[in-house]
Parts: C-alpha cells; structure tokens; sequence
C-alpha cells in the first residue's frame, strides 16, 4: 500500500443532466477540496446499559470547493452555456465528477452555490467556487 500520492492531476468535470456521461473538465483548476463524506451519530444508549452505544444516520456530503485561475470568457468559467457564472445565475443543477490521480471517482449532481473572484493587484485573476452536492454519489 502507498505512504501518500501526490494530489497533482486531480480533475473536475461537468456534465449536462440531460447528457450525464459528456463531461467537459473544469479549466485552470488551483486547489480542490472534494465534499467531507459524514453521518450523524445517533445515541442508542439505555438506563440499564453501562457502556454507551449508537447508529449511524443518513450519509451526508459536504461542499465540492475549488480555486480556479478565472477566466470570465472561458467556456467552463463564464456566462455560456456550462460555464460555471451561468450555472450560478441559472441555479441549474449539473453533474459534476472528482478524478483522482489513481482514477478514482466521486460523482454527484449539484448546484454552484457561490463564485467568488478575487482580483488583487499585480497578482492572478482568480475565483473560489462552491458546488452543493445533492442526492446519491458514486464512486468508482
């Protein structure tokens, strides 16, 4: 088994509900941080036990964040069809992939939720995206 891998290579990518297996990959992507996979613990303990015990809840997922170097014309950042702005402005729901670098993947459908641009001076254009995943992942 490995110690570690390097996080170089890892992928985002999109895809029309309507077209769920045409993904286009995400452009100019800095910093990922894939959805926290969590359930809520449920206490089960009764008065005559003497040690405690619980079930776990519903899975939940948390956000999809990620950094992108923005490009406010590119075809995955800007207002076209599939560009991530229009998805905000639209609050269209589209499935979105994780690709590790030993090809790994975590699919899920969700909405962005937040585009954030940052444009300091004599620095990189960039933008911190938020994707909330609803409904069922895979992982394959």
């Amino acid at each position: 088994m490995p110690v570690g891998m390097s996080a170089q290579g890892t992928l985002i990518a999109r895809a029309d509900v309507a077209t769920p297996t045409n993904f286009t990959t995400v452009a100019q992507i800095m910093k990922i941080t894939p959805p926290s996979l969590t359930r809520n613990a449920i206490e089960t303990t009764s008065h005559n036990e003497s040690e405690e015990s619980f079930v776990v809840g519903i899975a939940r997922k948390g956000e999809l964040t990620f950094d992108v170097g923005f490009v406010p014309s590119g075809a995955t950042h800007g207002n076209l069809a599939g560009g991530l702005v229009k998805d905000w402005k639209d609050g269209t729901l589209a499935i979105w992939k994780v690709t590790f670098p030993e090809s790994t993947k975590w699919t899920f459908s969700g909405y962005v939720t937040n585009v954030a641009v940052d444009a300091p001076v004599d620095d990189l254009l960039s933008a911190s995206i938020t994707i909330r995943p609803t409904g069922l992942m895979t992982t394959s």
